[in-house]
């Protein structure tokens, strides 16, 4: 016999009252650029009465909104509430309707779990109305097999109604609020799916017509820049634009845009999404009844401080600058040389500083589609120079760069980028340039210039006239210099005059000597000039100087060690009376170590002496001669032994005596 199982799912009616709204629209009618990967965006436009603006962003732009959007009511209203829709975990949202859809896969675990819920249902023959009581499994013999299938038992009002689920055709909840539990429900579900897009919806509460302005930050491409220069005579001129992309979801149609050079502190905190706080469970106890406290009156009472009035919110966003000027002097050129200040090109920006940035306002209303870039001319006019070469051993040992040396002399603020330069009218290289404050000067190369040959050669020797000697309790210190000479042999091979910049580098501790000051110097290298007729030569010399010390502690040293440094040149008549002084006394000392090595080593002599004769006199008959004659010989040197004792006593005595003299004399010292 065969099990069949019947699981058929009608579909589900739900009457729904969808009330239809227009929210306002805001375009995007401003937008600041900052080089630091963010941007400013304002919008303006009109509310009428108690009106909302719905605004759609990314998930991943919704901590920046939270973060930084600032409102305004310009006609007087008053800002409501910002909603939208929570980054809550599903299940988490689901576990807050009534109806509990998780799990159930099947319409008859659905109609289990709204047990006791009053449902409305049609099938084959007619409606019923009544409670969810419950859910059972029955079968049924169909033939051979046995059906097995769901019913659902209902409390209508002519008592028990059993309803098989396959019978059904649609089933409606009358109980407003699980209808509605029910649709917000299946609404999460389909927006957890849709991971791009979330609502945020702004309401202004006032009357009338009025405009209202919303501004936030959104993350954003880094704006560039990229520069023409072109050398021609004793005139450059430069050329500008910015690089700017429009990676929103909206056109940007007819609106003004600001560029600022900078990098604000700028960071992504996760406000969007809920943060629970997992809270431990306490089971109730039962304690014992606590006795009634009694607590004396304080002695002093601090005083709350008064709220500070609240100072007035900031304005939606950056304030565009007027012009600082633009535009400049055409250079003459050939008609077959590139040309840049008469092309057409103007620079559409009105410059200046906010705060301690830089912006380039641009001065024309500005239109990119949505994942759209643009160029904008910035910059199109003269600017200072001259033509230089550039030498750095570290770069290219044999030649110098070509460069130019560069005053920003536009008024404006040179954002770092990519410059291509023209040399007479052709393509000559490509440089980098940094950040450029106004008035501020900078080197860029963009060629190796054969027609210079550098030698470079460098030697070091110590200066032994220059030594310094101090002398401060016990300690001896020494200074001697040590001398690095750095020759720059350049030949010009070129039929043009040059001028070459050499970057010698900069070293901790060192000293420059000669020249005595180079012609500019960074944190890392000195910069000298040197000029080059045609088919000429130069030399520089670079010549430095370092201090080097060596300590001599003077109660180890010996004399002769000391007296090196008498004859030190520039010796102070006070250092060399010390220190020949020291000499003597430590020469002193060594004569009396060595007068008591004297006596001791002969007192080992006389002890190896007695020792021969107490040998033989052990062979000897005592009546002897020789016997007798040792005997007086070994009284001699008993009595020698003793004198020998008592002046090695005595000059230990005298030695203690003047090495301590010693060490008070060189301790005392303290000469310069």
């Amino acid at each position: 016999m065969m099990r069949i199982r019947i699981c058929v799912i009608p579909v589900v009616v739900l009457v729904l009252f969808a009330v239809t709204s227009f929210a306002a629209e805001l375009p995007i009618s401003h937008v600041v650029l900052f080089s630091s990967g963010v941007g400013y965006f304002e919008r303006v436009g009109a509310v009428q009465g108690n009106d909302t603006v719905d605004l759609s962003f990314r998930v991943d732009q919704i901590n920046d909104i939270l973060k930084s959007m600032t409102l305004q009511d310009l006609g007087g209203g008053k800002i409501g509430a910002i909603t939208y829709a929570p980054q809550d975990p599903l299940s988490h949202t689901l576990k807050s309707f009534a109806v509990d859809i998780v799990g159930n896969e099947s319409l008859a675990e659905l109609l289990y779990s709204l047990m006791g819920a009053k449902v409305s249902i049609v099938t084959a023959d007619g409606a019923i109305a009544g409670t969810i009581m419950g859910v059972e499994v029955q079968e049924k013999s169909v033939g051979e097999n046995v059906v097995t299938y769901e019913v659902l038992n209902l409390l209508t009002a002519k008592g028990i109604v059993q309803v098989p689920i396959w019978h059904m055709k649609s089933v409606t909840l009358t109980e407003e609020k699980l209808s509605s539990d029910l649709q917000k429900a299946l609404a999460a579900i389909a927006g957890s799916r849709d991971l791009d897009k979330r609502t945020v919806s702004v309401s202004f509460l006032g009357d009338g017509n009025r405009q209202v302005r919303v501004g936030y930050l959104l993350e954003t491409p880094v704006w560039k820049t990229s520069y023409r220069l072109l050398a021609g005579g004793d005139e450059l001129f430069i050329q500008g634009w910015a690089i700017v992309e429009n990676t929103t979801d909206a056109d940007w149609e007819s609106i003004s845009l600001a560029l600022v050079s900078g990098q604000p502190i700028s960071f992504i905190q996760n406000l969007y999404e809920p943060l629970y706080v997992e809270r431990p469970v306490i089971e109730p106890q039962i304690a014992a009844t606590t006795r009634p406290q009694m607590y004396e009156g304080a002695v002093e009472k601090e005083e709350a401080d008064k709220a500070t009035a609240m100072a007035p919110p900031p304005p939606a966003g950056p304030r565009m600058m007027k012009s600082a000027g633009r535009g400049g002097v055409r250079p003459a050129m050939a008609a077959d040389e590139v040309r840049l200040g008469d092309a057409g090109v103007e620079a559409a920006v009105a410059a200046g500083k906010v705060g301690e940035l830089f912006q380039y306002a641009i001065d024309q209303p500005v239109s990119i589609g949505r994942q759209q870039s643009a160029m904008i001319p910035i910059i199109n006019q003269d600017i200072e120079g001259k033509k230089v070469s550039i030498y750095n051993a570290s770069v290219n040992s044999k030649n110098p760069l070509n460069g130019l040396k560069m005053t920003n002399s536009t008024g404006l603020h040179l954002m770092g980028g990519p410059i291509t330069v023209f040399d007479g009218g052709v393509y000559a290289g490509d440089a980098l340039i940094g950040d450029v404050p106004p008035g501020d000067e900078r080197l860029i190369s963009y060629a190796v210039d054969l027609a210079v040959r550098v030698d470079s050669k460098s030697a070091s020797r110590a200066d032994k006239t220059s030594i310094g000697l101090k002398l401060s309790r016990g300690v001896l210190t020494v200074t001697t210099k040590q001398v690095s000479e750095q020759t720059y042999t350049l030949k010009n091979v070129g039929a043009d005059a040059r001028s070459v910049i050499v970057e010698h580098p900069l070293r901790a501790g060192w000293k420059l000597v000669e020249p005595k000051k180079a012609d500019e110097r960074t944190a890392e290298v000195y910069r000298f000039e040197v000029p080059i007729e045609a088919s000429k030569s130069a030399k520089l010399v670079i010549s430095e100087e370092r201090p080097m010390s060596q300590t001599v502690w003077l109660t180890d040293a010996d004399a002769d060690e000391v007296a090196i440094f008498i004859h030190a040149p520039k010796i102070s008549n006070e250092m060399k009376a010390a220190l020949q002084k020291i000499v003597e006394m430590k020469s002193a000392i060594a004569d009396i170590k060595n007068k008591i090595d004297e006596r001791e080593g002969r007192l080992e002599e006389i002890g190896e002496e007695q020792e021969r004769i107490r040998n033989n006199m052990e062979q000897l008959e005592r009546d002897s001669d020789l016997y007798k004659s040792y005997v007086q010989k070994f009284a001699a040197q008993e009595k020698e032994f003793e004198t020998l004792q008592a002046e090695i006593k005595k000059l230990k005595a005298d030695l203690v005596a003047k090495q301590k003299g010693l060490a008070d004399y060189i301790m005392g010292l303290d000469i310069k």
